[in-house]
């Protein structure tokens, strides 16, 4: 794993509470091949956009809790989160449109 951190649900609830910038939450699994593909370029992006958005990871198999809570049925799905309420949505590995929704929530979109 790389330098976005991987939370637990309760550390998520606890950063939700009180992080003033929006926060995308990529949900991966071990036996996931895609979030495992995904995941450097995951990393790339929140290096370059590290100032205007909040990176975290949520691994599913430990997590189930935050799974049911927003309705996670594929992995992996970026969870983007303004305000304490999710936001935005992404589902899968797909790069194009990883960037554009990354770019567009630092942009204040």
């Amino acid at each position: 794993m790389g330098k976005v951190p991987n939370v637990t649900n309760e550390e998520f609830e606890n950063i939700l509470k009180t992080e003033t910038r929006p926060i995308i939450v990529d949900t991966w699994a071990p036996w996931c091949g895609p979030c495992r593909s995904i995941e450097p370029y995951f990393e790339q992006l929140s290096e370059k956009h590290a100032n205007a958005i909040r990176f975290l990871r949520m691994n599913m198999d430990e997590e189930s809790i935050f799974a049911q809570k927003y309705m996670i049925s594929s992995l992996p799905t970026f969870v983007v989160f303004k305000e304490g309420k999710p936001y935005n949505s992404l589902i899968g590995a797909k790069r194009d449109k990883l960037k554009s929704l990354i770019e567009s929530t630092a942009k204040g979109k």
